[in-house]
């Protein structure tokens, strides 16, 4: 395969847009990403594009941006669209098809829900899944409470308390409050954060990631073609994803599909977790406090029970050994489902090269050399796990 970097990225910021259309959000994020990446738009060779409900809108957002011609093509895979997508993305110019490819996410959930956007389509496959009878057992309940119990059994088993899960959010808040691409960019404290809203407990309404509105781009060479437009390239190193099958993931619990696809992108990358320590720093899906917390530990940076000790010690921390979501993760940024993944890479990209857009969230310069983007969907009907690792060198 051949080398693929990323030289351009782009993201319209995350929040509530009612006034606005799909392409009105889409359009900047992907003129942004054409002009950081200092390429003529004609230059494109295909467009992969992450979106949970917005069928057709990346023709629309392509045509727009006056791109006619070039292959677009829509992934749906849940929360992990956006992932998917630049996957796709990097396949294309990795087994030699294309030399430059767009990679776009984006979303609107703030003024509707997704069984409203899709329609019967929803409707069609809930009834598909709700042949399992597991499956509906599970869905009652929804994210809140499939999530509230992994918390539950991490405080059974390893004595993690509400304090600890409470600490994720305000990490999150925190490096949030230096994003003002994220939607809630206001500190919390501890004591806040667990007076918020109950939504399903232990979990309170701050620490479950909020729907939102929200796009994000990313441009794609080869490598002959990445040394002629930058002189930051930054590499991506592996791609990989895994997926369960959805009675084994109950047993699980969140944990399975992420542990497998870790090990698969770290061997592919020819790396050890421990090679990110004092090296990288990481991007992870916290739709909820205690995933962050299971990240930590599913992804070998620290023993199972562990997650909330290495967040107490202050590891993840952006001046810390393993900065992790330095951007203020899903549960400050919001959770557009499709532009979450891109929107990841668009840190690591910012992140790595120093970029004016993070200068007040900059993470040390000896953690910029590696770094980790992972989102997962679909829990409930079967998990999917999609992890990249990037690199600033070759």
């Amino acid at each position: 395969m051949r080398n693929v970097a990323v030289v351009g990225v782009g993201v319209f910021p995350f929040g509530r847009h009612s006034d606005l259309l799909y392409q009105e959000i889409g359009v900047p994020a992907v003129n942004d990403a054409i002009e950081d990446a200092g390429i003529d738009r004609k230059q494109i060779q295909s467009c992969y594009a992450g979106t949970v409900s917005g069928m057709g809108t990346a023709h629309d957002i392509i045509n727009e941006c006056g791109m006619i011609g070039i292959p677009i093509i829509r992934v749906e895979n849940a929360c992990v669209s956006g992932t998917n997508a630049f996957r796709q993305a990097w396949m294309e110019i990795a087994s030699g098809l294309s030399d430059i490819s767009l990679a776009i996410g984006i979303e609107k959930m703030k003024d509707s829900s997704m069984a409203a956007q899709g329609g019967g389509r929803i409707q069609l496959e809930m009834k598909a899944m709700m042949k399992l009878p597991i499956v509906s057992t599970f869905s009652i309940m929804g994210l809140p409470g499939y999530f509230a119990l992994a918390a539950h059994r991490h405080m059974n088993d390893f004595n993690t308390t509400k304090e600890d899960l409470a600490n994720v959010t305000v990490k999150s808040r925190r490096n949030a409050s230096r994003n003002p691409k994220a939607e809630f960019q206001n500190p919390m404290t501890v004591e806040e954060v667990l007076n918020d809203k109950m939504i399903n407990p232990p979990l309170t309404r701050s620490q479950c990631c909020p729907k939102t509105d929200g796009a994000a781009a990313a441009i794609l060479m080869s490598e002959e073609l990445a040394k002629k437009y930058t002189d930051t390239p930054v590499w991506i190193k592996a791609s990989s994803m895994t997926s369960s099958y959805v009675e084994e993931q109950f047993k699980n619990l969140i944990s399975l599909p992420n542990i497998e696809n870790a090990k698969k992108a770290f061997s592919m990358a020819k790396l050890d977790p421990k090679d990110f320590f004092n090296n990288g720093f990481a991007e992870v899906h916290d739709c909820f406090s205690i995933s962050e917390l299971l990240h930590y530990e599913d992804f070998g940076w620290c023993k199972k029970g562990e997650g909330p000790k290495m967040l107490n010690d202050g590891i993840p921390e952006i001046d810390g050994d393993l900065p992790i979501n330095p951007s203020g993760g899903l549960l400050s940024c919001g959770h557009p489902l499709g532009a979450t993944g891109i929107r990841q890479v668009a840190e690591v990209v910012y992140q790595m090269r120093k970029d004016k857009e993070v200068a007040k969230r900059q993470i040390p310069d000896k953690n910029l050399n590696l770094a980790l983007a992972h989102t997962m969907g679909s829990p409930i009907m079967g998990f999917t796990s999609g992890i990249h690792i990037f690199s600033r060198d070759l």
